[in-house]
């Protein structure tokens, strides 16, 4: 059986690193993009599956490397305050539509009980994913009520959202450090190359690839000729 020599081990991990390392920069030369989203919100205010969405307004997101954000949404009328409320025992769903900066459209559905939104005073939090190319992945919506207590809300704070939007990019995998672990093997193959390394490992430890397959061979001859190992036993008598 050939091992593999510390040359061909070395270069190997030459390899990986350098296209740890490649990777790595693209990620980063990726992550550092900054770009532009344009997202055009839509709301059913009613808790049925044929409930049509309706304008609720929209959000310029102008850097998504450092959030600076645009948020211009419509006065809620009346009677639109008073589906609100009776979302209570129901759901309120969001429909995002996304437009990056070089013009792809993606659309995102989200929904948050409508008790909580109603009893936050319409304090909602949007939350937009990107990926590593600051293309968006997901856009989710919360409320800053967390439980529903059923605690009255006034009229006058069902009038306008108050909306914070959340900028969420995908995190780097941490590149692997093998530096220390090439210095060890360039180490160790200087000490053997000056015949300073003793090898310390125990008999089956060093020759068990030769003991292994004789066992096997003498297990598989016995077991294929048990007549003979039979009529040796009986000879023996």
């Amino acid at each position: 059986m050939n091992s593999l020599s510390a040359p061909g081990v070395l270069f190997g991990i030459a390899i990986f690193l350098h296209a740890s390392y490649l990777g790595h920069s693209y990620l980063q030369s990726e992550v550092d993009y900054d770009g532009q989203l344009s997202i055009d919100l839509q709301h059913a205010l009613d808790d049925t599956p044929e409930s049509a969405f309706k304008s609720r307004g929209s959000i310029d997101i102008r850097s998504i490397r450092s959030g600076f954000v645009d948020i211009d949404q419509d006065v809620i009328a009346p009677e639109d305050a008073a589906k609100i409320s009776a979302l209570r025992n129901g759901v309120y769903r969001l429909r995002a539509k996304v437009t990056t900066g070089g013009g792809k459209k993606s659309s995102f559905l989200t929904f948050v009980d409508g008790c909580s939104l109603y009893e936050s005073g319409l304090s909602d939090i949007l939350t937009v994913s990107l990926d590593h190319s600051g293309h968006p992945m997901a856009v989710s919506l919360s409320t800053t009520k967390g439980v529903c207590d059923g605690s009255p809300v006034d009229a006058k704070n069902l009038r306008t959202f108050n909306t914070t939007v959340l900028i969420s990019h995908m995190e780097q995998a941490p590149i692997p450090d093998t530096s220390a672990y090439i210095q060890k093997l360039e180490r160790e193959k200087e000490a053997r190359d000056r015949g300073e390394t003793k090898d310390n490992r125990s008999f089956f430890a060093k020759y068990w690839m030769y003991i292994v397959p004789v066992v096997i061979f003498v297990l598989i001859s016995s077991a294929a000729n048990p007549e003979g190992a039979a009529g040796n036993a009986g000879g023996g008598r």
